[in-house]
């Protein structure tokens, strides 16, 4: 029997849920899925790297969005799936830094709240839900920092206008994923 704080449990983990990463980023509609022509694709990769946070911890979260973000930037320079992830996910800091950020947030958040009083599937939750924003938040904010007057020249916006924009863009994408979870059975 196995025992989940062994290193050799702990890398078999890290092994499948790298090769996890590597469908999702590398298999077209898996990982990333395209709802609207020319706007960034939904994507459902951060769950593996939340996952492993909760089942591996910190770290191992830590190093799951590490891995995580150097797909992003290789897909960003071999096969973009759309003229606004080409210009800002070829940039490190935007491909890496908010894909770290999942499983560190996502990780600290478990581990503390399984202290807690909350259930154990509430803080998978919110971990989830943290670990989500991270992701979206920070690439948001660093396009606007690094790319506002590029990104809004794609979408025919003005600078000042392009977080609205964005955040539509996120909107839409979030209200298919939730009609997609009220379709699937329980």
């Amino acid at each position: 029997m196995t025992h989940k704080n062994s290193s050799a449990y702990r890398i078999s983990i890290l092994a499948i849920l790298t090769a996890l990463l590597l469908v999702q980023s590398f298999v077209p509609m898996v990982g990333y899925i395209n709802i609207i022509p020319g706007l960034p694709a939904v994507t459902t990769v951060h769950l593996t790297v939340i996952l492993g946070a909760v089942i591996l911890g910190t770290r191992g979260g830590s190093t799951l969005g590490l891995i995580w973000g150097i797909l992003s930037l290789i897909q960003a320079y071999t096969a973009p799936g759309d003229p606004l992830s080409l210009l800002i996910f070829q940039n490190p800091i935007i491909a890496i830094l908010p894909r770290v950020l999942v499983g560190t947030v996502a990780g600290i958040t478990f581990e503390h709240l399984q202290h807690s009083r909350i259930t154990k599937p509430g803080a998978m939750a919110l971990a989830g839900v943290l670990g989500a924003l991270v992701n979206t938040t920070l690439v948001i904010l660093l396009t606007w920092v690094f790319y506002s007057h590029q990104a809004s020249g794609m979408y025919h916006t003005d600078p000042s206008r392009l977080i609205i924009v964005m955040l539509a863009a996120v909107a839409v994408n979030a209200s298919w994923k939730q009609s997609l979870q009220a379709l699937s059975p329980h």
